[in-house]
């Protein structure tokens, strides 16, 4: 909580759940996302080497964790990041009503280059809808407002997304791929304007194995359509992105947990312990 209190981070909350809009903290939904995340990675900054394998289960050529200096702090993780000045919406609040991700890292490779990681920490939420038209986010004033503002960046030079698989950006206009294609987008600026020296940029999606309505279903009408042979997410993410393997990947929290407990041993024991009874993995 100080962490977050220190760097003016909102945390998630929703009435549905009895959260107290007016109390600064954490919501009190035991399924949270944002505090499953913390509840990861935040612990690991006191544990030598565990940000670093935790990356390695990821990419196996990063090398060495790089602190990141914000206004005055350093830290070898953030939360909420939403670029170095402003959001793509052309906000400086981190955590509410604009592209954030749940955790950032930068890591040195073995070639030297400096890569950002954005992870995007999934636990139970799923997008399915019966109805897709419900789900469609290009209607109306904020469709229009939602295309002047990504556009510019998803159809740039620079941009990730592979103009021959991934023409139209309203087919990402569906949940989860409309919030991956934000931070994508996030991770694009960061390479494009070398922020805090990263000249590569990858989105992690961390979701359990067994949360199959958010890894298998093909949301966007268009996108089902134009590749019926993909069967997940991760699959039409390798599909319209020009460098996938460098640019996107899925993991489940089971695999970073047991790349922590491999190369921390009895110094992880206890945080190893906790996550997997709090967290069933």
């Amino acid at each position: 909580m100080r962490f977050f209190k220190d760097r003016a981070i909102k945390w998630w909350k929703s009435p549905r759940s009895g959260d107290n809009s007016k109390v600064d903290g954490p919501t009190r939904n035991m399924a949270s996302s944002q505090v499953a995340c913390v509840n990861f990675l935040l612990p690991l900054i006191e544990i030598p080497g565990a940000l670093l394998a935790t990356l390695k289960s990821i990419d196996d050529d990063v090398r060495s964790i790089v602190d990141i200096s914000y206004q005055g702090k350093k830290s070898p993780v953030e939360f909420e990041w939403i670029g170095l000045e402003r959001s793509l919406e052309g906000r400086r609040t981190r955590g509410t009503q604009t592209t954030s991700i749940d955790a950032f890292l930068v890591a040195e490779t073995e070639t030297g280059q400096k890569r950002a990681y954005l992870l995007e920490w999934k636990y139970v939420e799923q997008y399915f809808c019966s109805r897709p038209e419900r789900a469609y986010k290009g209607l109306g004033k904020a469709g229009k407002t939602r295309r002047q503002i990504y556009s510019p960046w998803y159809y740039a030079d620079a941009s990730s997304f592979n103009p021959a698989t991934a023409p139209k950006m309203d087919e990402f206009l569906y949940e989860p791929f409309y919030q991956i294609m934000r931070q994508r987008l996030l991770a694009d600026r960061m390479v494009q304007k070398a922020e805090l020296g990263v000249s590569e940029a990858k989105v992690v999606v961390v979701v359990p194995a067994e949360n199959l309505a958010y890894r298998e279903i093909i949301t966007s009408p268009g996108l089902k359509e134009r590749f019926p042979e993909t069967k997940t997410v991760a699959d039409v993410m390798e599909t319209v992105l020009k460098q996938p393997r460098e640019q996107f990947a899925v993991v489940a929290p089971a695999t970073l947990v047991d790349s922590v407990e491999a190369k921390c041993r009895e110094s992880a024991d206890q945080w190893a312990a906790y996550w997997r009874r709090r967290y069933g993995v």
